[in-house]
């Protein structure tokens, strides 16, 4: 055999049966280390040929029983080439492991499994490195896989192998279509099949991924922010009606703070510290990323805590859909032409509040909770974007001014 294996077939006569028979075993060598399997199979000893390995004689009975060795022989040749070509040791262990289907990486793993795997993995490190929201999204993510290949396959899982760029492609499109998806909203489910992909390259389950050679490119996002005087419009709203007041002042705390919806809904008074000069912060670890964000309370922010000071909780956030719906009234109300959701307090903490007023793009980011300034840079990009805009109406309405001075 190849790769210094060596395989014999034998009898073990130490383990005869009360009948006289004795298994037929599988004996693997290399370097001096030996294992050894039964076939399933059992002959007396004085029908055994041990020079040529096979069973003497034939009739059908034994005949089968030659056969099945020629197939075992075969097959181990055959799971010896997948483990090299896997860049698996071969070793006497390995290839009998493989043979009795122990060894993961040579099980035909389907894709639904592998998907749960991973999320069962996931689930034990929520609230250490991963959201409980991240998580419940990846659960969206498979099942909209299953769902997808129910719908074009007829079936409920296949083979990891399976999954080609007529696969990957057809994916994408049914996302598109079928689900009535953005692209970018589309981009993150085939992100997240991307991830369960390498997962299983880096199992051994598949050689390679061909998700690499699929090209995915995310549309520009358009990031609404409120400007100056917009936020100014927002802090001067006023209403009759609770529901939109209360839902200003959440939004204000979301512009003033950075904090993401989420990120207020499980804000509690262990989250805020005070300094030797006295200033408050709130120091929490975002939901989403696990990241420690370190944030002053400014004084917006510490009014609006104030005004909710002894109630059941510490800010009345409404649910997430009626927070939106409620911006939405109060947009119109100020005559802000901008699609607002909650999201965009975020935003305008960014842009507006810090990086307009000269906040250093890496003390921002830190408040932000990002990992990396990549994302705070894009902040600073929409700034400065601003800024161009503004210049440009600036140079025009001089550029006019001179015109008539001419």
């Amino acid at each position: 055999m190849k790769a210094g294996v060596t395989m014999s077939f034998t009898v073990r006569k130490s383990k005869s049966r009360c009948s006289g028979i004795s298994p037929i075993q599988v004996l693997l060598t290399k370097n001096g280390v030996r294992v050894s399997f039964s076939t399933g199979h059992a002959v007396k000893p004085s029908e055994w040929d041990s020079k040529n390995q096979r069973v003497k004689g034939k009739n059908n009975a034994y005949i089968e029983i030659n056969n099945f060795l020629n197939s075992v022989r075969a097959r181990l040749y055959q799971l010896e080439k997948d483990l090299s070509d896997r860049g698996i040791g071969v070793t006497p262990q390995t290839l009998r492991d493989a043979y009795l289907g122990k060894l993961d990486c040579l099980k035909d793993w389907t894709l639904m499994k592998v998907i749960d795997v991973h999320l069962e993995d996931l689930k034990g490190k929520i609230g250490q490195s991963i959201a409980a929201s991240t998580v419940w999204e990846y659960e969206l993510c498979g099942r909209l896989i299953g769902l997808f290949i129910k719908s074009r396959y007829g079936r409920e899982d296949m083979s990891i192998k399976e999954v080609n760029i007529d696969f990957i492609s057809g994916f994408h499109s049914w996302l598109l279509r079928e689900r009535k998806m953005k692209q970018n909203t589309a981009t993150k489910h085939l992100k997240f099949l991307q991830k369960v992909m390498n997962i299983a390259v880096m199992n051994g389950y598949i050689p390679y991924s061909v998700l690499g050679m699929y090209k995915v490119v995310r549309e520009p996002v358009n990031m609404e922010y409120l400007n100056e005087v917009e936020l100014q419009k927002i802090i001067d709203f006023e209403s009759p009606l609770e529901h939109l007041v209360r839902t200003r002042d959440m939004f204000l705390f979301g512009c003033f703070t950075g904090l993401s919806y989420i990120d207020i809904k499980t804000l509690s008074r262990e989250h805020f510290e005070t300094d030797d000069e006295g200033r408050r912060w709130i120091k929490k670890c975002r939901e989403k990323t696990g990241v420690l964000s370190r944030i002053p309370v400014l004084p917006i922010a510490q009014s609006i805590l104030d005004k909710y000071k002894g109630g059941k909780v510490l800010l009345p956030l409404q649910d997430n859909a009626d927070v939106n719906r409620n911006l939405k009234d109060i947009a119109v109300l100020c005559g802000i032409d901008k699609r607002i959701c909650f999201h965009a307090s975020r935003h305008t903490f960014a842009t507006t509040v810090t990086l307009a007023n000269d906040i250093p793009l890496e003390v921002v980011s830190q408040m932000m909770g990002h990992t990396n300034t990549r994302m705070t840079c894009h902040y600073a990009k929409v700034v400065d974007r601003s800024i161009s805009r503004q210049m440009d109406s600036l140079i025009s309405r001089y550029e006019t001014a001179s015109c008539s001075l001419g």
